[in-house]
């Protein structure tokens, strides 16, 4: 529901300004075509995903089922969390942009000043999204989310990107579903509009002078760029990839600051170099709607199996299974599953930019952390049934 309005001007909006034919361009048509097919995969896919956890009771295989994280350890794996948090940004900010000039333009330092530093941004991003997770968890009622989320809110704006703020919010409305708040609608009425205001606010430091129609419809150009793709695919003026675009992104292992060089080019950015050449090297990568990275590879054989084997399907399917199956999850008693769970699939901005694999050891470290400070602050380890704890 919140981010409706967003999806509509990307995928309806957008390419009816920005494309000379409009919504009848053969290219967009046949963008828009690849991307209901590959949402349909990801369905098929999540299904599949979800009976295959159920059959073979996948739950049963979470390591810590029986350690419940008190309130003081949340409170302060937490704050050590959102300390580390400082520290990522602090590195990002101050390697090129400078301090001061990020705090008063974050989009400004997130668009052009993370070339080299991403695996700190990535941090930054990630240890904030702990922090924040574990703060709601802390305290699962309603004032203190909400209050919580405001603080959040202020920092997650310095991120310079908008899509966190959005995120957070949401996270907040999962939550406070979670905790069954007879109030939420009014939340999501009264909360909506303030969090879009900040995402506006965020996206005119990014445009500069002020918001014009054309400025703000030609951000929504995910589908421009998909049509361009496919309009050249269609006239034969560029073939498909057979295996470098997927391959070529395993480069995203490897950090800038470690391996000076890494190609700049590598994954979707091989698309983006055909149509934007050398924006790639100054980390501008506009986005191509319609599972164009899917496609470039294998066409639609492409589409189809990376959507139906795809992180989003794979986890939706999977987590689903954990998170709402009878009893349920429950916030009366956190749990390291519990704790898992929600970072998987509701924090915001979680292990964003990183590959699968890095993802998993990001989660791994993270967990291993909570368990040592639960042993720490002696959290206790439970006797309840397993099911009623995950």
């Amino acid at each position: 529901m919140i981010t409706l309005p967003i999806d509509l001007m990307i995928v309806f909006c957008g390419p009816f300004w920005l494309i000379e034919g409009g919504l009848f361009d053969i290219g967009y048509q046949y963008a828009l075509f690849m991307n209901n097919i590959m949402t349909l995969a990801q369905v098929a896919g999540a299904f599949f995903f979800l009976s295959l956890s159920k059959l073979f009771c996948a739950y049963k295989y979470i390591p810590f089922k029986k350690v419940i994280l008190g309130v003081k350890s949340l409170k302060y794996s937490s704050n050590i969390f959102f300390f580390l948090f400082l520290l990522n940004l602090l590195a990002v900010a101050s390697a090129e942009f400078g301090v001061l000039n990020w705090l008063i333009n974050p989009r400004q330092g997130y668009q052009l000043y993370r070339a080299g530093q991403g695996h700190w941004y990535i941090l930054a991003n990630s240890t904030l999204a702990v922090s924040f997770v574990l703060a709601l968890l802390a305290k699962p009622n309603a004032k203190s989310m909400l209050l919580t989320t405001v603080v959040y809110l202020f920092f997650g704006y310095f991120l310079g990107s908008k899509s966190v703020l959005l995120a957070m919010f949401i996270t907040t409305l999962v939550f406070l579903w979670f905790i069954r708040w007879h109030h939420l609608g009014k939340i999501v009425i009264i909360g909506t509009p303030i969090v879009f205001s900040l995402m506006i606010l965020n996206l005119y430091l990014a445009l500069g002078d002020g918001i014009e129609l054309q400025s703000l419809v030609t951000y929504f150009d995910h589908y421009k760029n998909g049509a361009d793709y496919y309009r050249a695919y269609l006239n034969h003026e560029i073939n498909l990839f057979y295996g470098d675009v997927f391959f070529s992104s395993l480069w995203s292992y490897v950090p800038r600051a470690f391996y000076s060089e890494k190609p700049w080019v590598y994954g979707i950015t091989i698309i983006n170099e055909i149509f934007y050449p050398g924006q790639a090297e100054l980390t501008n990568t506009p986005a191509f709607g319609g599972g164009v990275e899917q496609f470039a590879d294998f066409g639609i054989f492409g589409v189809i199996i990376f959507g139906f084997f795809s992180s989003k399907a794979i986890l939706t399917g999977i987590i689903s299974d954990f998170i709402f199956r009878k009893p349920g999850t429950t916030l009366k008693h956190i749990t390291l599953p519990t704790v898992m769970l929600m970072l998987i699939q509701y924090a915001p901005g979680f292990g964003g930019f990183l590959p699968s694999g890095l993802y998993i050891l990001l989660l791994v470290m993270i967990l291993l952390l909570l368990r040592i400070m639960a042993s720490f602050y002696k959290s206790r380890i439970s006797t309840l049934p397993i099911k009623s704890i995950i």
